[in-house]
């Protein structure tokens, strides 16, 4: 499905609030609400809009630890079994196959650096086919999107409007 300009309009709209009301993005959009309604159910259909959720905060839930873990598998036959193990556990944020010395790498959140130590120890290293994990601890995360950041469409003025009302 390719994008126009409204579809751009709408899903940079519910990036900026996932719960902002069809008039807004139509106003936005320069379109009726319905036409929103319309294109909206076209793209959760493309799969492009996947669902809407709510994003937590961890460190006001008391997970104050984020670390990326690189783990490296056994047999590649079982890396299946393997996300499917990481998927169970909890704190297991994301799992991403990856290229180089490594496998996998997964994003974890932890209440504090014990938690992560037992939570590396009792958990992830008792997952079907690990063989050997690098752990990394993150300091800040300054940055965390869901997703791509779609561009709001910039508006392009009439032809008169940008030549200015001397240019005749």
């Amino acid at each position: 499905m390719s994008l126009d300009i409204i579809d751009t309009c709408i899903l940079s709209s519910l990036q900026e609030n996932g719960r902002m009301p069809l008039s807004e993005i139509a106003r936005r959009a320069g379109v009726a609400p319905a036409i929103v309604h319309e294109r909206l159910a076209k793209l959760r259909k493309s799969g492009i809009v996947r669902g809407f959720c709510v994003r937590l905060d961890p460190r006001l839930l008391g997970y104050t630890v984020t670390a990326l873990i690189h783990l490296r598998t056994g047999l590649a036959a079982e890396v299946g079994k393997t996300i499917e193990g990481l998927s169970a556990i909890p704190e297991v944020e994301e799992v991403h196959v990856v290229t180089g010395e490594y496998d996998l790498v997964i994003k974890v959140r932890a209440c504090d650096t014990e938690h992560l130590q037992q939570l590396l120890v009792r958990r992830i290293h008792k997952v079907t086919g690990i063989a050997r994990s690098a752990t990394e601890v993150c300091m800040t995360s300054p940055l965390e999107r869901l997703g791509p950041l779609v561009s709001p469409p910039v508006p392009v003025p009439p032809a008169d409007q940008a030549r200015g009302r001397d240019a005749w």
